[in-house]
């Protein structure tokens, strides 16, 4: 609506209910985000999302593959799916998953390239995994965040994994799709973090062998339950282990380049 020379946009949200039609600016007339869920129901103890965007909330197949299609017939080429966990996409609708809404985008003409995040390790199944492998407009490529190389500390963020079905995951993937890149979020410094507890990291880190990582500091968000932890790790500590993860990770990401230069 108008109010004198200014136009207003009223945006509501109700948690349970997606309001489509919204207006969208693209930044880009080739690649595009697509939002395919809203909200997460993972409350990892670190994070603010679900509290200020509600649980998960799937938008209907049919609204976002009419999206996708208009985006093609535009001239975008390529797709991003976005979710705060895409992998949970479809349990609160019938009869759908995540894997089936790849296959059915993967069918629309005109779309070249498809990508998505963000992955939950708890809930990567291997029909996903298929999906990617089968589906040839898929990209190779999951960023799967590990956060944490220590089972302790991963029980402590509320993950729901350890870090040896991280490791089996990782082999299932690899499995399936020898050449995929695989990226990552880690988080150092989380409380009551160890030495013990980083070195299991940094092992989880070379085991992996990363092709890329998305490395933070811990740092309080007010609103989460690790704010009011007390056990918080002092930031020499902290900014100590960063740099020597930033190393480890560096030096596999450039061995890496090399192969494939040597290759």
């Amino acid at each position: 609506m108008k109010q004198g020379n200014t136009n207003i946009i009223e945006v509501w949200e109700q948690e349970g209910q997606i309001i489509e039609g919204l207006p969208v600016e693209r930044k880009s007339d080739i690649k595009a985000f697509v939002t395919i869920m809203h909200g997460c129901n993972n409350f990892c103890t670190y994070c603010i999302v679900p509290y200020t965007r509600g649980r998960e909330r799937s938008r209907k197949p049919e609204a976002i593959i009419e999206e996708i299609k208009d985006l093609a017939s535009k001239g975008y080429k390529e797709i991003t799916l976005l979710g705060q966990n895409v992998n949970s996409y479809g349990k609160d609708l019938d009869d759908m998953s995540f894997a089936k809404l790849l296959r059915m985008v993967n069918d629309i003409e005109g779309i070249e390239r498809i990508r998505f995040t963000t992955s939950h390790p708890k809930d990567l199944t291997e029909d996903v995994i298929l999906a990617i492998k089968e589906c040839n407009k898929l990209c190779e490529h999951i960023h799967l965040p590990v956060q944490s190389g220590s089972t302790r500390i991963l029980s402590k963020m509320n993950r729901k994994y350890t870090k040896e079905q991280y490791l089996e995951l990782v082999d299932l993937i690899r499995k399936h799709i020898p050449d995929v890149a695989i990226t990552t979020d880690i988080i150092v410094g989380f409380p009551g973090e160890t030495e013990e507890d980083f070195l299991e990291t940094l092992d989880l880190v070379k085991k992996v062998q990363y092709d890329s990582a998305f490395t933070f500091i811990y740092s309080i968000r007010k609103g989460t339950p690790a704010a009011e932890y007390q056990d918080q790790v002092p930031e020499d500590i902290k900014h100590d282990r960063f740099n020597r993860l930033i190393e480890v990770v560096n030096k596999i990401i450039e061995e890496k380049m090399l192969y494939i230069k040597i290759k």
